[in-house]
């Protein structure tokens, strides 16, 4: 081979021959581990003074202390790595602050695609990037989506639907919250295997996976970008077939949000092009159709309230009661978003605010 990258490609039309663009550093493993960590222990081992390589992301279990709006995505990084079930890594493999303490909210500038260029690993992993539209690059999206108003109420997990080969139609029907938080390996198999036994009962594939940033905007960070394009790899498998992976991210406390209404934004990753093998993915910019409900179903309202018996108590649980605006308080908001996605039929309505009262009560 002329170069590493030749060889780490070879690698990869070995393991995928269906992806045709990119480099394999990034997206084949040896004995669990990506090659990219195999070049870095390389480089550290026989070129101490050189600087870092681009090491393996948040998903690897090598992030520093993280954000608090980072909690929720570095989680479906780790307990609920979409299409790789209890791949969990051991508490002591993790790096963790003082129990309970709250980090502090940074504000951070989204930049545009245009501005990253090469893999940096001084860059960031947590920096947030705009989505491309797929007009602005002269490309027409690949597969068309539809989402259920049922699956969008929830902070961490798996997303359920079905993908019609016939039309190029990702229908989402299903969320599957991932119960478990940021550190807890324990746990993580278990509800993972839960929720994978959830889609097989009810007859759903898994389409892709969604986290929030609470009070941040809703676009992917660089960590965002590499987890969707490894689970798209997962998700399509090694035959010619073609099965899309989706990525939501909801933003639900941002100021910066027009209106009550949580920003809810799904977004894809293109490849880099060939020539810029070393180049991060692409955040793509995805038209759905939203389908509203007719009624709340039996397992959305017990999720609901799964879920505030779950984080009860939490030391970094939203406290609602506060001011989120002048005029607002946080659950005004969450009422205020929740309206516009659901049904209209007042026979749910008492159901509803049985959860908001203990929302109030557990903060």
């Amino acid at each position: 081979f002329n170069s590493p990258s030749a060889w780490a490609t070879h690698c990869k039309r070995l393991v995928n021959p269906a992806k045709k663009s990119g480099c394999g550093w990034a997206s084949v493993r040896y004995k669990g581990q990506k090659l990219d960590q195999y070049k870095a222990a390389w480089l550290r081992k026989h070129q101490p003074n050189a600087p870092a390589a681009e090491e393996s992301l948040a998903s690897e279990g090598e992030e520093d202390e993280l954000p608090e709006e980072e909690e929720e995505e570095a989680a479906a990084g780790k307990e609920g790595r979409a299409p790789e079930p209890a791949a969990a890594k051991k508490p002591e493999e993790r790096k963790h602050g003082p129990p309970g303490k709250r980090p502090e909210n940074k504000p951070r500038v989204p930049v545009r695609y245009c501005t990253l260029g090469t893999r940096d690993s001084a860059r960031s992993p947590q920096t947030l990037v705009e989505v491309t539209s797929f007009a602005a690059i002269n490309k027409f999206q690949p597969f068309n989506v539809a989402i259920s108003s049922n699956s969008c109420r929830f902070l961490v997990g798996y997303l359920g639907g079905r993908w019609d080969t016939n039309t190029q139609l990702l229908t989402v029907l299903r969320a599957f919250p991932c119960r478990t938080r940021l550190g807890d390996a324990e746990s993580a198999a278990a509800v993972e295997e839960e929720i994978c036994q959830s889609l097989f009962l009810r007859g759903l594939s898994l389409v892709g996976w969604y986290h929030s940033h609470p009070f941040g905007p809703a676009l992917p960070s660089l960590h965002d970008i590499d987890a969707q394009m490894d689970y798209q790899l997962k998700l399509q498998g090694s035959g010619n077939g073609f099965q899309p992976c989706l990525a939501l991210i909801c933003g639900p406390y941002y100021h910066g949000n027009p209106g009550a209404e949580s920003r809810i934004a799904p977004f894809w990753v293109m490849p880099p092009p060939e020539q810029r093998p070393n180049d991060y993915g692409i955040p793509m910019d995805v038209e759905v159709a939203y389908i509203q409900d007719g009624f709340l179903t039996n397992d959305v309202l017990q999720e609901m309230t799964l879920l505030v018996e779950f984080y009860k108590g939490a030391p970094d649980l939203v406290k609602f009661q506060e001011l989120w605006s002048q005029d607002q308080t946080y659950l005004d908001k969450l009422k205020g978003s929740l309206a516009a996605r659901t049904p209209k039929d007042q026979s749910f309505t008492h159901i509803l605010e049985q959860i908001y009262s203990l929302l109030k009560h557990s903060s």
